[in-house]
């Protein structure tokens, strides 16, 4: 399927193609991590690893038998062979592969038995943060700088809404930008929130969005970042097709949030930065996928299919969106020549 979004004058038309692919699974897939334009991992539930090293043409499938019955929502790949799983739920476990997904080794194990990991992202092959659902009242941040083979938990982290806590939606509840900036969403409490780090995770502060707030399923699900430009979305996921509090983006690196004018179709489960285009930004989510092209100001309409997650090779415009039932789209997205 080929979609061109029409831009006004000088800006020339996007083109963006979403070509379908087989997943071999039928479940609803959230866990995605692209490495470059031919190689992507997909987390899914019963354990099941999904891996491309030819660009979607096939898709490998192996278990992580310790994994059977959790769903792997938060992915990270390091390379075509090297990739790192976290189970959603308890008990929460982070398998690493270094053979392609031929075997998988027992990384940590959450002690506490209450955690339940909403995303984990890295800024290289060393540096990276994992955040989970607030455990025993407190934020649950956990960070590393061995690549994975051992984890820290931070302190000093701001105090938790009742009933405040992240979402799974499409492992992009967390953000990561240069010299150790980070951003983590949340929600189902009174206000949906920003927890802001700008050194690595060493200390934090809290803002407020303007996302919608109050209920269990309202708040931040996905963060995008380009340089200092950053676009939230999300909504309430049990009103897929309200558009009030859906999205918001800032321009100064996260320190201050503004309503878009032209909000997205509906509740967004992930939303992504187009690489090699300033301020085009995709999110997606059940009832389809808009396009923004003015940094998170405004948004159309250009898909009513739905997905979950959605991710760009770094630096390239290829990429893959996963939905429910299986759904796997590659998606490429070009300058209209005419």
């Amino acid at each position: 399927m080929t979609l061109a979004a029409c831009q006004p004058a000088p800006q020339q038309a996007i083109i963006m193609d979403w070509a379908a692919q087989e997943s071999g699974v039928t479940s609803s897939l959230r866990g995605l991590t692209v490495v470059d334009a031919e190689t992507a991992w997909i987390g899914a539930p019963d354990g099941i690893v999904l891996r491309t090293i030819d660009g979607g043409a096939n898709w490998t499938q192996s278990r992580i038998e310790a994994a059977a019955g959790l769903d792997l929502r938060s992915a990270h790949g390091f390379d075509a062979d090297h990739a790192l799983f976290f189970t959603a739920g308890s008990p929460a476990r982070l398998f690493e592969t270094r053979d392609g997904g031929a075997s998988f080794t027992l990384l940590y194990e959450d002690p506490s038995e209450a955690a339940f990991f909403d995303g984990l992202a890295f800024w290289d092959d060393q540096h990276g943060i994992a955040f989970s659902d607030p455990v025993a009242g407190v934020f649950h941040i956990l960070l590393t700088g061995d690549g994975g083979q051992s984890w820290t938990k931070t302190t000093g982290l701001p105090e938790p809404l009742d009933g405040e806590a992240g979402f799974a939606a499409s492992d992009t509840s967390l953000a990561l930008g240069e010299d150790g900036r980070v951003w983590i969403g949340t929600g189902g409490g009174a206000r949906a929130r920003i927890l802001l780090s700008m050194d690595y995770g060493a200390s934090w502060r809290v803002v407020n969005t303007p996302l919608a707030s109050g209920q269990s399923g309202a708040g931040i699900f996905s963060i995008a970042a380009s340089g200092n430009t950053l676009v939230a979305a999300g909504g309430d996921y049990t009103r897929p097709d309200e558009t009030v509090g859906v999205a918001a983006y800032s321009l100064d690196g996260g320190h201050v949030w503004f309503e878009p004018e032209t909000p997205p179709s509906g509740y967004r489960s992930a939303v992504a930065a187009i690489p090699g285009l300033s301020g085009h930004f995709l999110a997606v989510g059940p009832n389809g996928a808009d396009l923004s092209r003015d940094g998170g100001r405004s948004w159309s309409p250009i898909s009513q299919t739905g997905y979950n997650a959605v991710s760009f090779a770094p630096g390239s415009p290829f990429g893959w969106a996963v939905g429910a039932e299986g759904k796997i789209a590659r998606l490429r997205v070009s300058l209209d020549p005419q």
